[in-house]
């Protein structure tokens, strides 16, 4: 990544294939595969699937987090419906296809 590149803007670019690394809570680093971004009530929601291996995520899960553009990070969303509403515009747009 380059170093006047925002970490948010790897998010948005549709030629970026590199996986994309989050440091936990605890500072070890997790590497994911980018999903989607899902436009959602007015925010970005990124949907990543781990690379790294996470306690307690299986192999075919997925996370999600909300997309902060003003700090440039993504927040975990732990909000049960705001994760299945996106689930299930990710399941429509599948359908669509």
């Amino acid at each position: 990544m380059a170093n006047n590149e925002r970490f948010v803007d790897r998010l948005f670019d549709d030629n970026n294939f590199e996986p994309i690394t989050i440091k936990d809570n605890s500072g070890k680093e997790v590497e994911f595969d980018q999903v989607a971004l899902v436009d959602y009530e007015g925010s970005y929601y990124a949907v990543l699937a781990p690379i790294t291996k996470l306690e307690g995520v299986g192999e075919d899960e997925v996370l999600i987090f909300q997309v902060d553009e003003e700090k440039d990070c993504l927040n975990y969303v732990e909000d049960e419906k705001i994760a299945n509403d996106i689930i299930d515009l990710l399941a429509e747009e599948d359908d669509e296809e």
